[in-house]
C-alpha cells in the first residue's frame, strides 16, 4: 500500500510539472494584400531561412543634459544605466531546441500536403546571381553566435542549408542608400517574380527581459530632468518575431506569453540630477557649481534551464503550428 501511495505522488507531482507552463493566446495579424491567398499557388514551400533569437541580456540607458535652471540656478547632467544577464543557460541546449523546432516545422509542413524545395534553387535564382560569392553564402547553422543586437544569441539549424547574407560588405560592392535592407529588396525580387515555389522565411525571437518604464513616467522624468531606467522578467515569443510566406508576413500580435518559466522581478534605477539654486557669491559675480551624476546597476538573474527549454519549446511551435495552419486554410 506505501508504494502505491508513492507512485500516487510522483504521479500528481508530474502533473503540476507538465501544467506548470501555460502558453497564451496566438494572436496572428496578418501583413501583405488583403485578399491574401495560396490557392493559386504550388504547396512547394522554400524556406530560405530558419533562425531563432534567444535574449540572454538587456541593457538600458537614459541621460539628460543639465543647464541652467527655469527660475535661475545650474543642474548637472544625469544618467542611469542598467544592465541585465540570464545565467543557467547553456547555448548549445538552444542549438539543439533551433535543430528540433526544425524538424517538427518541415514535418508539419508536410502534413499539410506541403512539399519542401531544395534549397539550391533559390541559391541559383537570378535574384541573388550579381556578386553572390560577395554578397551571400549557402549555409547551415555553425552553432549559436552573436545576434545583431546586444543580449541575442542567434542560431539557425545545422541540418540544413540556408541563403544567408554576409554582415559586412565593402561600399564599393552596394550603395550606402542601399546597404541596411538589401537582403529584404532582393527577397522581395523573388517573391515578385513567377516561381514554383512559396517562399518562406522564419525569424523567431525569445525575450526574458523588457523595458518596462511607461511614456507617463518617460515624460514626466523629461520635464524633471531625471534619468531612470526600468526593466522586469517576462517570457514571450516576441512580435518581433515574424514569418513570411511569399508576399504574407504573419506576425504574433502582443507576443506569445508563457507562464510559469521565470519568477517575476522588477528592476529601476533612478539618478536626479545635481542642482544648485542658490550659487556662491564672489563678491562681484556668483559662481554655480553641480556635479554630474550616473547611476548604475549589474544584474544577473537565475533562470532553471529546463523549464526555459519547455517554455521556449512550447511557446514558438504553437506560433509555428498557427501560422502553418493559417497557410494551410488560405492554400485550401
Amino acid at each position: 500500500m506505501k508504494k502505491f501511495y508513492i507512485a500516487l505522488a510522483l504521479c500528481i507531482a508530474g502533473v503540476f510539472v507538465t501544467f506548470g507552463q501555460t502558453v497564451g493566446e496566438v494572436n496572428l495579424k496578418t501583413l501583405g494584400p488583403a485578399n491574401l491567398s495560396y490557392r493559386k499557388s504550388p504547396k512547394k514551400i522554400m524556406i530560405s531561412d530558419f533562425q531563432v533569437n534567444y535574449q540572454i541580456a538587456l541593457n538600458l540607458e537614459d541621460s539628460k543634459k543639465g543647464g541652467k535652471l527655469w527660475r535661475g540656478g545650474l543642474k548637472g547632467d544625469a544618467k542611469a544605466s542598467l544592465t541585465l544577464v540570464l545565467d543557467g543557460l547553456n547555448p548549445d541546449d538552444l542549438q539543439k531546441l533551433t535543430d528540433q523546432l526544425y524538424q517538427d516545422y518541415v514535418a508539419d509542413l508536410k502534413s499539410k500536403g506541403f512539399e519542401i524545395a531544395p534549397i539550391e534553387e533559390l541559391w541559383n535564382h537570378k535574384a541573388y546571381e550579381k556578386n553572390r560569392e560577395d554578397r551571400w553564402e549557402l549555409t547551415a547553422g555553425q552553432g549559436p553566435e552573436k545576434g545583431k543586437e546586444y543580449g541575442i544569441i542567434l542560431t539557425r539549424p545545422t541540418t540544413q542549408k540556408f541563403v544567408v547574407p554576409f554582415r559586412t560588405m565593402g561600399k564599393d560592392q552596394i550603395p550606402l542608400a542601399g546597404f541596411a535592407d538589401y537582403a529584404g529588396n532582393t527577397e522581395n525580387k523573388v517573391v515578385n517574380q513567377k516561381t514554383d515555389f512559396i517562399f518562406n522565411k522564419v525569424v523567431l525571437v525569445v525575450n526574458v527581459f523588457e523595458d518596462s518604464q511607461s511614456e507617463v513616467s518617460r515624460t514626466l522624468n523629461r520635464h524633471a530632468g531625471n534619468a531612470r531606467v526600468k526593466a522586469e522578467t517576462t517570457f514571450v515569443i516576441s512580435e518581433e518575431s515574424s514569418i513570411r510566406f511569399d508576399m504574407g508576413n504573419f506576425i504574433p500580435r502582443g507576443g506569445v506569453e508563457v507562464s510559469g518559466v521565470m519568477e517575476r522581478q522588477k528592476f529601476d534605477v533612478a539618478q536626479t540630477p545635481d542642482r544648485d539654486k542658490l550659487g556662491t557669491d564672489m563678491g562681484v559675480l556668483q559662481v554655480w557649481s553641480v556635479e554630474h551624476l550616473e547611476k548604475s546597476n549589474f544584474s544577473t538573474v537565475k533562470c532553471d534551464p529546463k523549464k526555459y527549454l519547455e517554455g521556449a519549446e512550447k511557446g514558438l511551435n504553437a506560433y509555428l503550428d498557427a501560422v502553418v495552419q493559417k497557410l494551410a486554410d488560405k492554400a485550401d
